[in-house]
């Protein structure tokens, strides 16, 4: 194949193609125009119009350099050129750049503060007062501190999954543990992790709680219990996942 320009020999039209935009300085056309007909190069390879005929170009784009016109600053009643959009012109580029009066307060400064102390380890915090306010709980100086004083204070009545203090789960329940654990194959039904990749031997979860009973021994039947690890369990328990109630995995 050979060079359109200098008449060069090359082997492949790859070749030719590198070898025209390397030694004559401009890349050889590789699309054709759908209007006109016209061949022209697209880095891309991707435009089916050339320039002249593209839609959107030149005069028909509202971002085309001749595309601009002027507009009065609000603010300062200089006249500006501005390119059209979907919103008009309202601002000069110089009070633009001031932005005198056009931005809102910068939430992220500091400002007027208030001391509290942290509700854990007491050491002393400098928060703003609407935090202070939003805060029911109080404030925490990490999350470590925060973990530590939920689990002394949020527990029992006072937790979100209170539903009546333990439950007596009966003899039956570990024979009916390993049962459901040998069937499943020691893998959780959900996401099919098994006991050597968890480290122990995944949880039994109820899908109908034992609570909904009024005997715990009536919970504990193989097409109500369900091997499930750790992490999905916990999902289940909180709604993220749903079993089905009939037995079927």
């Amino acid at each position: 194949m050979e060079c359109p320009t200098c008449g060069t020999s090359l082997a492949t039209e790859c070749g030719m193609r590198q070898h025209h935009t390397k030694v004559h300085g401009e890349p050889l056309p590789n699309r054709s125009c759908t209007g006109c007909g016209t061949e022209f190069y697209d880095p891309k390879s991707r435009r089916k119009f050339c320039s002249d005929c593209n839609p959107n170009a030149g005069e028909h784009n509202g971002n085309w350099n001749g595309g601009t016109e002027t507009a009065s600053c609000k603010l300062c009643d200089s006249a500006f050129e501005y390119y059209p959009s979907d919103k008009p012109g309202v601002y000069c580029p110089d009070c633009v750049e001031t932005a005198d009066g056009l931005l809102p307060e910068n939430p992220s400064e500091k400002g007027a503060r208030v001391t509290t102390d942290c509700r854990t380890c007491g050491v002393t915090l400098e928060v703003r007062p609407r935090l202070l306010e939003k805060r029911t709980q109080g404030c925490f100086c990490s999350r470590r501190c925060h973990s530590e004083w939920l689990s002394e204070n949020v527990v029992g009545p006072d937790h979100h999954q209170w539903e009546g203090g333990p439950i007596e789960y009966g003899r039956s329940w570990w024979r009916i543990r390993r049962q459901a654990l040998e069937r499943d194959d020691y893998e959780c039904q959900h996401c099919g992790i098994g006991r050597d990749e968890i480290g122990r031997n995944p949880d039994v979860h109820h899908r109908r709680p034992v609570r909904s009973f009024d005997q715990p021994e009536q919970a504990h039947t193989m097409d109500n219990v369900i091997t499930l690890c750790r992490s999905c369990h916990r999902r289940v328990e909180d709604g993220a996942i749903t079993l089905s109630p009939d037995g079927e995995k």
